[in-house]
């Protein structure tokens, strides 16, 4: 069976791609899908239509699972948000700034599995 996941990217100056470190001010978020040989076999954009909006954060979970995704890989959020994803059983990976590529390619071999707790405070 195939996964999903969705990375939530700040565009760096120079066309480069990180994992957006806030995850409320990402600008867009790729979307792939990857089969059971590891392979990613569609790759779709969508922007963060609440990018930029106050108070926007714990809304992007409902966002995010329209596009049917086992895992999100993102920066910090807030308790809130993390709740959010858990009730939609969207799995919550942290890597901020590391680079699209290699998020997605250690994603893809294991090594980029879990939730390492750095919380925002809820404003």
């Amino acid at each position: 069976m195939n996964q999903r996941i969705a990375v939530a990217i700040e565009e760096l100056p120079g066309n480069i791609y990180v994992v957006a470190e806030n995850f409320s001010r990402c600008s867009k978020f790729v979307v792939c899908e990857i089969n059971s040989k590891k392979i990613v076999v569609q790759k779709e954009t969508y922007f963060n239509p609440l990018n930029g909006h106050q108070k926007s954060q714990s809304q992007l979970p409902g966002y995010i699972n329209q596009f049917d995704v086992d895992y999100i890989i993102a920066g910090v959020m807030d308790k809130k948000t993390l709740s959010n994803f858990h009730q939609f059983r969207i799995n919550v990976i942290t890597a901020p700034k590391l680079q699209f590529k290699d998020a997605l390619e250690q994603f893809l071999f294991g090594k980029l599995n879990r939730y390492v707790e750095k919380i925002e405070e809820d404003n």
